[in-house]
């Protein structure tokens, strides 16, 4: 578990921004992590294959818990431009570059410095392939990742970008109409079924152990690709992100199917309040027994999620399963596509 305080100072500064270059990231990380986990996915690795990100490609080869903060700049709007992220890359002061780049590449005490939760075997140092398409000056590889991201903005995100946009403009919306209603500590234990909200800080279940303190706020970045809550340079005042995903993974995606029949779909939109099973039993007609097994399909698909009042426990919606529900006129994120065929 790893816990985010949330004291007044970080609360008062708690904002949502989009981030294209952090979307690349994430796709990033979503390949190293799953490669062959979704469309989104193929599409990003197919690119990484074609020999013209030889750089991106050794990063993505090399990542294993830690992502060196230059690739997710910090957004100082709440939608800034591609050309003004990607310029933050390429200006990124040189000894910078050489301390995130150490971390990543050599592990160890470089490593644990920034994420002080990683157990030794994800301090091990990058294999030597990874090592020599890396280790070149830090001017030039600054530019060298600037240069190769903007290609991978061209070929996989700036035709989507407007609807992926629209999609994370009215998930932002939702949320905060949802904070309005319930406050902002549930509102933000709502994001995603891993988050949980208690005694002022906010808990991220996680195979790591570890704390983030401090009073420098954190901001909320929406993600198309990425399939778990993420944290970007969580210590540092200035440039901490929580990235949440908004979309389900492939392998969700195939829990969803056999999962949203006509009662489950019908369980689904009567959980735009929480309820309890006996209240859901009564509103659809079924038995408990009945109402319970579905809603244990649904929680393992990371549709609902359950939260103990007393004697009571409530279902609420997932923020995936909110998703699922958009209305008609509100636009989803549009995931690329796959690369034509040759």
């Amino acid at each position: 578990m790893i816990d985010v305080h949330m004291p007044a100072g970080r609360l008062a500064g708690l904002r949502w921004a989009i981030s294209p270059v952090g979307e690349l990231a994430a796709a990033l990380v979503g390949v190293a992590e799953a490669p062959n986990a979704s469309r989104r996915h193929r599409h990003i690795r197919a690119l990484l294959s074609s020999g013209r990100l030889p750089t991106l490609a050794a990063v993505t080869r090399g990542y294993t818990t830690y992502l060196p903060e230059l690739l997710t700049p910090a957004p100082r709007a709440f939608l800034p431009t591609v050309e003004d992220q990607l310029h933050a890359v390429a200006t990124t002061p040189a000894g910078t570059v050489g301390t995130q780049f150490t971390a990543f590449l050599t592990g160890g005490q470089a490593r644990s410095s920034r994420c002080p939760w990683l157990r030794d075997g994800e301090l091990a140092p990058a294999d030597e392939q990874v090592r020599s398409r890396i280790e070149v000056g830090e001017s030039d590889l600054r530019e060298r990742l600037a240069s190769e991201l903007h290609w991978l903005w061209s070929k996989a995100m700036a035709p989507h970008w407007p609807q992926i946009t629209a999609g994370f403009e009215g998930f932002v919306e939702r949320h905060g109409a949802v904070a309005a209603r319930e406050g902002l500590g549930n509102a933000l234990a709502a994001l995603h079924s891993s988050l949980r909200w208690q005694e002022g800080a906010l808990k991220i279940a996680s195979g790591f152990d570890g704390e983030v303190g401090g009073e420098h706020p954190v901001t909320l970045i929406p993600s198309l690709f990425l399939d778990r809550v993420g944290l970007h340079a969580p210590l540092r005042p200035g440039e901490a992100q929580l990235a949440i995903p908004i979309a389900a993974s492939s392998d969700t995606v195939a829990q969803i199917a056999p999962v949203l029949g006509a009662t489950r779909l019908a369980i689904l939109h009567s959980l735009a309040e929480p309820r309890t099973t006996t209240a859901l039993a009564a509103l659809h007609h079924l038995a408990p027994a009945t109402v319970s097994f579905h809603l244990s399909r649904l929680l393992a698909a990371d549709l609902v999620q359950r939260q103990r009042d007393g004697r009571h426990v409530y279902y609420r919606l997932t923020a995936r399963a909110r998703a699922i529900l958009r209305p008609a006129h509100a636009p989803a994120p549009t995931p690329p596509s796959d690369p034509p065929s040759p």
